[in-house]
């Protein structure tokens, strides 16, 4: 079950629609910090199982692992800004905090506030992008289906990694031209929208308090596909 739990928690990267978040979570207090990194502390023997399947071990066994690392705060494209709603090109979406196996393996915690207001533990992800990436200059955001990490400078989206530069090229792109595209992609895929209603991927953005899972079936196909694509995804520059 524990193992079930630590690979449900990966389809939040690729479907971008993490479940136990708020709608609207806002911007984390120290406090918030506080409680989150404790629930990321709290998962010690969830984050071994997963470094455990990370390794192709055959056992699944969980290995010590450390969470310990530095929590820093996640931002995500905010879908108010694709519509056309918010200046604001970016949301608050979860904190993060890194963890290390034995062998040297990172991984970062992630966590969000469930529908009290608790901080849970929503995903673990490999790697350490969110320590990387967060705290540079900038306004620092994602865009969760490319796995592109951006920063807002002087008016202009730069890239931060290789997936981004992909998307914008090395120079980065105006605002106004960085809105055209997230439009292209995504302005069909908001709340609200047919695909949303349909249920594909949850749609865009953070599903309301009343959203319902996918069936256990599907769902299930659905999870093991996202595990793959992340490890693939974030393994693909180490």
């Amino acid at each position: 079950m524990k193992l079930f739990a630590a690979v449900a928690a990966l389809t939040a990267l690729f479907l971008w629609v993490p479940s136990p978040a708020l709608a609207d979570p806002g911007t984390p207090t120290p406090a918030d910090v506080d409680a989150a990194r404790a629930a990321a502390a709290g998962a010690g023997d969830t984050v071994g199982r997963f470094f455990a399947g990370q390794g192709r071990k055959t056992s699944l066994a969980p290995v010590a692992a450390r969470v310990d690392g530095p929590t820093v705060a996640v931002n995500d494209l905010n879908p108010d800004f694709v519509a056309g709603r918010s200046a604001e090109i970016a949301r608050f979406a979860f904190l993060a905090t890194g963890a290390t196996a034995p062998d040297g393996q990172t991984a970062s915690v992630w966590t969000t506030r469930d529908r009290r207001g608790t901080w849970v533990v929503s995903n673990i992800a490999s790697g350490g992008d969110e320590q990387r990436y967060a705290g540079q200059t900038g306004t620092v955001f994602r865009e969760p289906q490319l796995n592109a990490w951006y920063a807002l400078r002087d008016g202009t989206v730069v890239p931060l990694n290789d997936e981004a530069a992909q998307s914008v090229g090395r120079a980065g792109v105006p605002v106004a031209d960085y809105r055209r595209l997230a439009q292209q992609r995504y302005a069909a895929k908001l709340p609200g929208s047919s695909y949303a209603r349909d249920g594909y991927a949850g749609g865009y953005g953070v599903p309301g308090p009343g959203s319902t899972p996918l069936p256990w079936v599907v769902g299930a196909v659905v999870l093991l596909g996202a595990a793959i694509t992340i490890r693939l995804l974030r393994a693909r520059r180490t």
